[in-house]
Formats: C-alpha cells, sequence, structure tokens
C-alpha cells in the first residue's frame, strides 16, 4: 500500500490541476443548462495549443525575488 504522506507531490499538483478544472466544467455546464451550446473555459495558453502548424512560444521564465 502507498502511504499518503509520502504521495509525489507532482501527482498531487496534477490531480489538484485535474479536480479544479473538473469543478470549473461542472459550474459551466451547470450555468449553461438546458441551453445546447457546448460548455468551453480557458485554462491556461498551454493548454490551449492544438497544433495549427505554428511553434508555440516558450512559456515565460519566472521573475527571481527582489534581493536575490
Amino acid at each position: 500500500m502507498t502511504d499518503p504522506a509520502k504521495s509525489d507531490p507532482a501527482q498531487d499538483e496534477a490531480r489538484r490541476r485535474r479536480q479544479k478544472i473538473q469543478r470549473q466544467l461542472d459550474e459551466a455546464l451547470e450555468a449553461s443548462f438546458p441551453a445546447s451550446d457546448p460548455v468551453s473555459i480557458v485554462t491556461s495558453h498551454e493548454e490551449e495549443y492544438w497544433g495549427d502548424g505554428e511553434t508555440l512560444p516558450p512559456p515565460a521564465k519566472p521573475t527571481p525575488p527582489a534581493g536575490s
């Protein structure tokens, strides 16, 4: 069995992200019901890339904190 106290932070973050997106979709669907329009949410530039042939620009590098 896996010890919950030793879970992988990357897997935890991915799980939280999926749950957040699922909540957003559920809320959008509830708000649009009973309309027939499809539900849509925008989460990030990277998630919106559909591979249309253009190259995706690299993500912005985080700025180091002041005094570093």
